[in-house]
């Protein structure tokens, strides 16, 4: 029988020290990606899994808990390279959380599990608090991001990423529109809070284009409940009405139909919305986003053709492939967005 993330973890922690203290931590940190990955994905242990690989209750905490100090400690003493390799570890987990194999699985960075989560926050932030550069601000930011579930109790990683937000740094606000995006998903105050920072942000004539697009992106994250989610649609559409800028218009359409796909009180009329605005003078682009925001919402949800006002149907040639669709559905804007904040270092 093959052993479970629980009775690998001695072996991976001691694997881990052993790679920090050599000549070559980066490879050894990465190394974790794919193990968290793993565990977060595998149920908790319980009596009978414990008694067949002679655990100890408590054990398999106990060494993750350690694992995840081992890594903040690198991030906090480390290079800016040894920083990166952390920061993607914890990417690699939050990418690939919501495939689990059952919904009873918490994550191994869920509140209930990680134990030292202060001590955890305590060491990133000391990162950022140490007057450094925007780029270890940036990767700190990121972190929060990935922590979400924990830090987002946290009222200064609150505002540490609130007031990035309005940072002189690019990169170190596209993170921080990162990490806001993860605690939006949860959190309902925090949301309401970000999402007038976004709308001053998408509408001031100081910030740049680019800024700008990172922050379309988040509009897809306000899901944390019905309430915030319909107030958020309702800003984007305003947006989307205020705007003429081409790149800015396709990521709204994107973003408010990823939101709207899940969100089944916004799903029809988002659609009918979507076939409306096909009548306006588009440019090609933002016709044909148009067209595969629909084919999206369509394929996300194949019984809202019985129910919604219109009876468009999706040209050929227009259609979403299967890997686009799978790519839609996934948080590839949260890779692109991390990304351009990695390519900024």
């Amino acid at each position: 029988m093959e052993q479970t993330c629980a009775a690998c973890a001695m072996e991976w922690s001691i694997q881990l020290e052993k790679g920090l203290r050599s000549g070559v931590p980066v490879k050894a940190i990465l190394q974790m990606g794919p193990y968290l990955q793993r565990w977060s994905r595998e149920l908790e242990c319980g009596i009978v899994s414990n008694g067949m690989f002679d655990l100890v209750p408590g054990e398999d905490q106990l060494f993750a808990n350690t694992i995840l100090l081992r890594l903040a400690d690198a991030f906090r003493g480390g290079n800016t390279q040894i920083r990166l390799s952390v920061v993607r570890v914890f990417l690699i987990e939050r990418k690939h959380r919501d495939n689990r194999k059952h919904n009873q699985c918490k994550g191994l960075l869920s509140m209930g599990r990680v134990a030292n989560h202060v001590e955890l926050l305590k060491r990133v932030k000391s990162v950022f608090n140490s007057g450094g550069d925007s780029e270890s601000n940036a990767l700190a930011l990121v972190l929060f991001g990935c922590w979400a579930d924990f830090a987002n109790a946290n009222a200064q990683i609150r505002y540490l990423i609130l007031s990035s937000l309005v940072s002189p740094h690019d990169n170190q606000v596209r993170a921080s529109l990162f990490a806001a995006g993860c605690f939006c998903e949860i959190s309902d105050d925090f949301a309401c809070i970000t999402l007038e920072m976004l709308f001053n942000m998408m509408n001031s004539p100081a910030v740049s284009l680019p800024i700008k697009l990172a922050a379309a992106q988040v509009f897809a994250k306000f899901k944390c409940s019905y309430s915030v989610a319909k107030k958020a649609y309702k800003i984007g559409l305003e947006l989307i009405s205020n705007s003429s800028n081409e790149d800015i218009l396709v990521i709204m359409l994107f973003s408010l139909s990823k939101l709207a796909s899940v969100c089944t009180l916004l799903t029809s009329n988002h659609v009918d919305f979507l076939v409306s605005f096909l009548e306006r003078q588009l440019t090609s682009h933002v016709h044909e986003t148009a067209l595969r925001c629909i084919h999206f919402i369509f394929r996300n949800n194949p019984a809202l053709k019985l129910y919604c006002n219109t009876s468009f149907e999706v040209p050929d040639g227009q259609a979403l492939s299967p890997s686009e669709y799978e790519a839609w559905k996934g948080d590839w804007t949260d890779d692109e967005m991390v990304e351009q904040v990695i390519i900024g270092l």
